[in-house]
């Protein structure tokens, strides 16, 4: 009862104005929304994936503004909140498995995007949603583990819709799943197979799948974000080189020139990566350079993808270990110390550029309803300095977990411990693996959606530490 009143108090306290915050990819994301409203289907601008635009499309429908976007966004919070500590109460028994859940309530790197128009908070809600229906489906009878298996790919394929980072979720919970529920008669067999069904027609409408051709930065984003954060290993094939001099043809010397010189921009920025990626990202004369004789973004997007895979081709180590690299680097940093402002900063300079776009499409935004004061972020932002430290511990603290559950896995003992930490384990790792694979980790906010999942696997091994140490001591 002490637990849960700590929890409900930290998420009280934990509400912050319905201010909207802008950041630099919301004028996109609004520009995407009022395409979407408009045209009636998934359409987005800048690259952006399909999820939040449906989301903000809908809410403007129902005749909200971006004050109640932010609303709806504190209350799916607050909901995921109630989810993990109900499931970590279910899958440990113990009231010490509380703990983790309330240092995630508190966490300002999670609860800053309750204010700001981006997609992480509500990926971040369905991505542990997903994962929590599985943990659930590994602590309850067959006659519910069905259930809770299908609602979790539900969830997973919604989250995969919200950012293409979390592609591989809806993969982990099926399989995952299908371990979990083994569906031994045609009724649970059915739930599954009309699960899967429904996750597969939400990505084939709703993810990036559906809106690939919606512009030309679209078309061109995924290719070009997978040449340009392997840009190291692209300069140092000698076949990626042939092709970049093939599809640039007389303009060949001045895009090896601009490559160069991209790849030079603030190495520092991104020590893990080694370079500053989107030096190149956004760097769009490259596109004119490698696209075919059009000059369309198609062309473009098709040379993108032949200069990664010959550099992948000729270099399969490198590229091994870069991933490799990235993902011991996410462990090491799996709760960062994120968000320790003590107010959510703004960027002032798309603000009116958001004003302009809602103005252009009817719906008028006043500045003044933009430009809210500052909102203050939580009380953990109040402490840097220890919150820091603190979160580097809990960083380290999960990476033990980790290696405790590989040992007790490999000893065969503790099955209920092996499988709930499977699940936590399979399920942070596929959330990850792509911004691993295809961006950097160096951007912290990418690890920020499944802090959560950290949470509950220090649940688990706080509890199941404090039970072995208990048996021990009996002995």
């Amino acid at each position: 009862m002490l637990a849960w009143a700590a929890l409900l108090v930290a998420i009280v306290v934990s509400f912050r104005p319905a201010v909207p915050v802008i950041w630099g990819d919301t004028p996109s994301f609004v520009e995407s929304a009022l395409r979407t409203l408009e045209a009636g289907r998934p359409t987005v601008a800048g690259g952006r994936d399909p999820g939040y635009p449906a989301f903000l499309a809908v809410t403007f429908a129902f005749g909200g503004d971006l004050g109640t976007v932010v609303r709806l966004q504190q209350a799916a919070w607050a909901v995921l909140m109630l989810a993990l500590a109900a499931t970590a109460q279910a899958a440990t028994r113990n009231a010490g498995g509380l703990v983790p859940i309330i240092l995630v309530a508190t966490y300002p790197g999670l609860l800053l995007f309750g204010n700001v128009l981006t997609a992480e908070l509500l990926f971040a809600v369905f991505l542990n949603l997903a994962m929590a229906g599985l943990l659930v489906a590994a602590c309850v009878g067959k006659a519910a583990r069905c259930c809770a298996v299908a609602a979790s790919v539900l969830c997973a394929a919604l989250a995969a819709c919200f950012r293409s980072q979390g592609v591989l979720v809806p993969i982990a919970a099926v399989l995952v799943g299908a371990h979990l529920a083994r569906p031994d008669t045609s009724a649970r067999l059915a739930v599954i197979a009309v699960s899967v069904a429904a996750a597969l027609a939400l990505l084939a409408a709703g993810s990036r799948f559906g809106a690939l051709d919606s512009d030309q930065a679209s078309v061109v984003f995924v290719p070009k974000t997978l040449f340009c954060n392997h840009l190291n290993i692209v300069l140092a094939s000698d076949a990626a080189r042939r092709e970049i001099v093939s599809a640039a043809g007389d303009r060949a010397d001045a895009t090896m020139a601009r490559l160069a010189a991209d790849f030079a921009a603030e190495p520092s920025r991104w020590p893990v990566l080694g370079f500053f990626g989107d030096a190149c990202l956004f760097d769009t004369a490259l596109d004119r350079d490698v696209a075919d004789d059009t000059g369309n973004a198609v062309g473009a997007a098709a040379a993108y993808w032949r200069i990664f895979l010959a550099a992948v081709r000729d270099r399969p180590l490198a590229y091994a270990g870069k991933f490799i690299r990235q993902m011991a680097y996410g462990a090491s940093v799996a709760w960062p110390p994120y968000g320790l402002d003590p107010a959510i900063p703004v960027s002032t300079d798309d603000v009116p550029h958001v004003s302009d776009i809602m103005t252009r499409h009817g719906r008028a935004a006043q500045l003044i309803d933009l430009q809210g004061g500052p909102v203050r972020i939580g009380l953990l932002s109040d402490l840097p300095g220890i919150s820091a430290y603190l979160f580097r511990a809990l960083s380290t603290a999960f990476v033990i977990a980790v290696i405790f559950w590989t040992v007790t896995a490999v000893r065969g003992r503790r099955p209920g411990f092996v499988t709930r930490g499977s699940v936590v384990i399979v399920m942070w790792a596929a959330s990850i693996v792509t911004a691993a694979g295809v961006h950097t980790l160096d951007v912290w906010r990418y690890l920020i959606p499944a802090v959560p999942m950290v949470g509950l696997m220090l649940s688990l091994f706080a509890v199941e530490l404090a039970e072995t140490i208990a048996c021990l001591r009996r002995g």
